[in-house]
């Protein structure tokens, strides 16, 4: 579990999963000065799906749609 998690710190670092390091990061800023916890929660959950690499359509890194052979 610990290999597994250092793995998926420290590969596949992609244009998008950067992006939402950063807003994750912006978010949590904001909600810290603003005292607004709902861009807290937001930005705690943008920070978790960036550092896991976690995203709804891509559920185990299946994300290829399969060609068809003819």
């Amino acid at each position: 579990m610990n290999i597994n998690l250092r793995q998926r710190l420290s590969t596949n670092w992609s244009l998008w999963r950067i992006i939402r390091l950063v807003l994750s990061i912006v978010f949590i800023v904001s909600g810290i000065i603003n005292l607004d916890y709902i861009l807290l929660a937001s930005g705690v959950f943008l920070l978790g799906h960036a550092l896991l690499n976690a995203c709804l359509n891509c559920v185990g890194g299946n994300c290829e749609i399969p060609q068809k052979t003819k």
